[in-house]
């Protein structure tokens, strides 16, 4: 579990939103990536709509199809990742500045309570993955999606309605 400093929660909330208004206005998420949009119900829509797409590929008696799961998703994205496609897709070098920073400072501690006992372990710097949490964990992730799902797209492998 971690827990998070209620005004870094505030800042990145800040942040996030910032970001999620400018990669609308400039339309640079994919309409693959659902669970992002604002005002989506990510984990409600996709299932539905995973329903609607195989119903209407059985009627049209073609079935391929492809799901991909990203287990732990938010635990294995390298941080350098996330500032390579930060600065692949954003403009504002303030963010990228912000979060470059904010990622220098993250670390993570064990402590086990044990028969009476307080057993911790020194700081330890996160290299990958997002806290569970803060407010740009999906948006961050979903931006490290973006090259996956243009080269999917490029390959015709999108499913289209008819």
């Amino acid at each position: 579990m971690t827990c998070l400093p209620t005004i870094y929660k505030l800042v990145t909330s800040i942040t996030s939103r910032r970001m999620q208004i400018y990669m609308d206005d400039e339309n640079l998420m994919p309409k693959e990536q659902k669970g992002y949009c604002s005002g989506s119900k990510g984990c409600k829509d996709q299932p539905l709509l995973s329903k609607a797409i195989l119903q209407e590929c059985k009627r049209r008696k073609k079935m391929c199809v492809a799901w991909i799961e990203y287990q732990k998703a938010s635990d294995r994205v390298p941080h350098s990742w996330v500032i390579k496609f930060l600065e692949l897709f954003w403009t504002n070098n303030k963010v990228i500045s912000f979060t470059k920073k904010a990622m220098s400072y993250w670390r993570t501690r064990m402590r086990l309570h044990a028969e009476n006992k307080l057993i911790e372990r020194e700081d330890i710097k996160m290299q990958c993955g997002i806290f569970q949490g803060d407010s740009l964990l999906w948006l961050l992730f979903c931006i490290c999606l973006i090259p996956l799902t243009e080269q999917l797209n490029r390959l015709n492998t999108v499913y289209e309605e008819q």
